[in-house]
């Protein structure tokens, strides 16, 4: 009688969902990437037909992804480019009504929105900060100069967008007279157009001020530019 063993094949886990996180920009760019496949065209006379696939739900969420971007985040279209090359003309205005261009197959290297975020985690990393704070510094552009951005959205997007503006003007207002008192009493290496942004980073990284001094916030932010300000290389073909 021989022993044998059984090996059961389990599908790959998931022990760390977090690992997976993408920024916004990073979820931009594989949605523009990776276009679906085009539905057949429905047979003559038809009625009630359903296509193989079934894109209807997949373009409303890619239509909503770049409505969010456009009104709400328009500081990420500042970032070095996420694609080869100019977006579909769809993709730089996005109207309610019509789905989106499937744009041409993109190459496999690296795009300048890579190669920046890649830099930007590298040069991060002797500050301790955890993924998720990470990934919120980059959704929301701390530090960096979204005033251009938000001037373009607001006039494309008309009312909505100058309310959206409006409220991030409010935040920022409300902690400048706080952090001009503690400059004038003798504060750290931060200019006075970063204690906006030192407002904005108390919020995203947990215990700040027991982390991080104000030289260390200052060198973050002065990463921060380097990689994802308009200065940074690679930086081509932003959407308008």
């Amino acid at each position: 009688m021989s022993n044998t063993t059984a090996y059961v094949t389990r599908p790959p886990m998931i022990i760390d969902p977090q690992s997976a996180v993408l920024t916004n920009i990073e979820v931009l760019a594989y949605i523009t990437a990776n276009p679906p496949r085009r539905p057949p065209n429905p047979p003559p006379n038809s009625r009630n037909w359903v296509p193989s696939p079934d894109l209807r739900d997949h373009n409303t969420v890619v239509r909503e992804i770049h409505n969010y971007i456009h009104r709400l985040s328009p500081h990420l279209l500042k970032y070095p480019a996420y694609i080869h090359g100019e977006p579909p003309q769809s993709q730089q205005q996005p109207s309610s009504g019509a789905s989106p261009t499937v744009p041409p197959v993109q190459p496999s290297t690296p795009t300048p929105i890579d190669l920046a975020l890649r830099e930007l985690v590298t040069r991060l990393k002797p500050f301790g900060l955890t993924k998720g704070e990470v990934v919120m510094i980059v959704n929301l552009g701390v530090g960096l100069d979204t005033s251009s951005a938000g001037a373009r959205a607001d006039g494309e997007e008309g009312e909505g967008g100058e309310q959206d503006g409006m409220e991030v003007d409010e935040v920022e207002g409300g902690n400048e007279g706080g952090e001009e008192a503690g400059m004038e009493s003798g504060g750290g290496g931060l200019s006075e157009e970063d204690y906006g942004a030192l407002a904005l980073l108390d919020t995203v990284i947990e215990e700040r001020e027991e982390r991080l001094s104000e030289d260390d916030v200052a060198q973050i932010l002065a990463i921060i530019r380097e990689t994802l300000g308009s200065g940074s290389k690679g930086r081509t073909g932003s959407v308008g």
